[in-house]
């Protein structure tokens, strides 16, 4: 993100960079914690605000997980402005982001509902945080969040983007 942005500041461009550390999830309880993940009210606020406030062409997303969540494309639609994503793993198909378990390829949960990924406890060998990352990508899958809301995707290899389309994302 850093190389992108001054890339982009070189070029001539405005770029605003709005964030949130993941170690921020040491000062939240669980259960505000497993909710902000699948919706995160403060992120959508805050986000719409900034949006409303420096008035961007585009918004450009490397991350929503876990603090952030889908609630800032919701946010960039709000004020319509066009979401490109970037996508740096395979969280939008696999708990773990890996496609990866038990060191072999593992493409059990590639198009449907997660559940091999909560049984076998794929995100940090806890069920029940496995659970909540499920959820994430069950009620966004339900509510076609990424189809919806992203203008545009760039994945980083053409395998990543033969696996997510294969997941259900758009081509």
């Amino acid at each position: 993100m850093a190389a992108e942005r001054r890339l982009l500041e070189a070029q001539g461009q405005r770029v605003v960079f709005w964030s949130r550390h993941n170690d921020d999830v040491n000062q939240m309880g669980r259960w505000r914690l497993a909710l902000g993940t699948i919706w995160n009210r403060q992120a959508f606020r805050e986000c719409r605000a900034m949006l409303r406030r420096e008035r961007p062409d585009v918004v450009h997303v490397h991350n929503t997980f876990p603090l952030l969540s889908p609630a800032v494309y919701y946010a960039a639609q709000a004020e319509g402005v066009p979401v490109v994503q970037t996508l740096h793993n395979y969280r939008l198909l696999c708990l773990n982001a890996f496609l990866y378990r038990d060191g072999r390829v593992c493409e059990d949960c590639l198009g449907r509902f997660p559940w091999p990924g909560i049984r076998h406890a794929c995100y940090r060998q806890n069920r029940a945080a496995s659970a909540v990352s499920a959820a994430l990508l069950g009620v966004h899958r339900c509510l076609k969040t990424w189809q919806r809301m992203v203008a545009t995707f760039i994945t980083l290899t053409e395998f990543q983007r033969q696996k997510m389309v294969l997941g259900g994302l758009p081509a």
